[in-house]
């Protein structure tokens, strides 16, 4: 697999497992949090936006420099609940949709058009935070699964999830994709 997405310097020369740490619980500022640790526990990503925003914007972004380095925004108006992956250009780069039928699917396109097939798919128990993205073939490509309940979470108001990219994955939007499909399940219930 090679999947470049925002920047060769993100693509997991390995398979990695990344650390997320994200705020839960009400914000006043509205904003929403996180980081993102690679496996020597150092920072690889931050989370940053807000939802008090009419864009409604959220940026994954360098955890060394905390530049930009890709960026969700929700469309507004939409049948099924849609997410445009933009780069710091704001240009869409790929797309994350729910559909809602008699299942739930999320469909992940790359680029800028969500006609024909999804690239890529994900399943599994997405309110759970354990789920697996797989591509057309069915192979899975990344995997998401929630640290257990511990006191830890509880006591730093913070879920804890593991994002598995494959070697050759842009761990910065597999990353992002994983936030974003938080984001969605969060925002149902």
């Amino acid at each position: 697999m090679n999947v470049v997405v925002s920047d060769p310097k993100y693509v997991a020369s390995r398979e990695m497992t990344f650390k997320s740490k994200e705020k839960v619980g009400f914000s006043i500022s509205g904003s929403d949090s996180g980081k993102v640790y690679n496996e020597d526990g150092s920072l690889a990503f931050l989370i940053k936006g807000k939802h008090i925003s009419l864009s409604d914007a959220i940026w994954l972004k360098d955890g060394e420099t905390e530049e930009p380095v890709l960026g969700m925004k929700k469309k507004l108006a939409s049948l099924h609940q849609t997410v445009y992956v933009v780069n710091p250009n704001e240009e869409v780069v790929g797309i994350v949709k729910i559909k809602i039928g008699l299942k739930k699917k999320i469909n992940i396109f790359l680029g800028d058009s969500d006609d024909g097939d999804a690239t890529y798919t994900a399943e599994g128990g997405m309110r759970g935070k354990t789920f697996d993205v797989c591509d057309g073939a069915g192979n899975v490509v990344c995997k998401v699964q929630k640290d257990s309940l511990n006191m830890r979470n509880m006591l730093t108001d913070q879920d804890t999830y593991n994002i598995t990219v494959p070697a050759g994955g842009d761990s910065a939007f597999f990353v992002l994709v994983c936030t974003i499909i938080d984001e969605l399940f969060h925002d149902q219930k």
